[in-house]
């Protein structure tokens, strides 16, 4: 039987002429059993052709922000800069992948802009937003070493994938979830309350994690059964 293709969405270069890809992804897709397929940026109307070619996807993360104005935001000090070519490119993705029903993974980043794509908010910093309240979200070199737990909620996809008890994992983010959007739920926070996974229960797979369990697995091997279970809803697809 052939594995499951799973998509990965790419950056791009700072001079953009190079797309880029952190090894952590493929390698934990490939752990998982399935084979990692780079998604090149679509033109419009080319999404759909793009998600033809895999049975899974996963939306990675970045350093960069989702722009406010897709929340309905004006744009504040704190946030950072954006990559308007990458976000648009994702947004059609992920559309297109809810819409197919096609099973999918938001990373950092990726779930920020999962919820956005189901209507949801963000807080566009933390340290602003919620002030003292926050944990340190945005842990020094190195990344992957996990720093915090993440409690999640019993008897959803997350808590099948990893278990109940709470999950230590790292934390390389200012901004998070603030509502999750249509038919969203919440199934995991940190100690102060911040968002750390999402997923749409009507949907056959659809979840999102603030951290990066590709690079925490190593640590925390736990992590890596978020992949193990995408590539698993992904199979059914072929």
């Amino acid at each position: 039987m052939s594995r499951p293709r799973i998509g990965l969405t790419l950056d791009v270069a700072g001079d953009g002429r190079r797309y880029l890809l952190k090894r952590e992804y493929a390698d934990a897709v490939l752990e998982a059993g399935g084979v990692p397929v780079p998604l090149v940026y679509p033109r419009p109307g080319e999404a759909v052709e793009l998600l033809a070619l895999v049975d899974g996807l996963v939306v990675t993360g970045g350093a960069f922000d989702v722009p406010p104005e897709l929340y309905g935001q004006a744009r504040r000090p704190a946030c950072g800069p954006s990559k308007p070519e990458r976000t648009e490119a994702e947004l059609a993705l992920l559309r297109e992948a809810l819409a197919a029903r096609l099973p999918l993974l938001g990373v950092c980043g990726g779930m920020q802009l999962l919820a956005v794509a189901c209507g949801g908010t963000l807080w566009q910093d933390l340290p602003t937003d919620l002030g003292g309240r926050a944990l340190g979200h945005e842990q020094p070199p190195p990344r992957d070493l996990p720093t915090h737990e993440v409690r999640i909620e019993p008897g959803t996809l997350l808590a099948r994938l990893v278990g109940e008890e709470p999950l230590r994992v790292n934390s390389t983010h200012h901004q998070a979830v603030r509502d999750p959007g249509r038919g969203a739920a919440v199934s995991g926070r940190a100690a102060d309350g911040v968002v750390e996974a999402i997923e749409l229960p009507a949907h056959p797979f659809a979840l999102g994690v603030q951290w990066h369990p590709e690079a925490v697995r190593v640590h925390e091997p736990r992590s890596q059964r978020v992949y193990a279970g995408l590539v698993e809803a992904s199979r059914g697809r072929r």
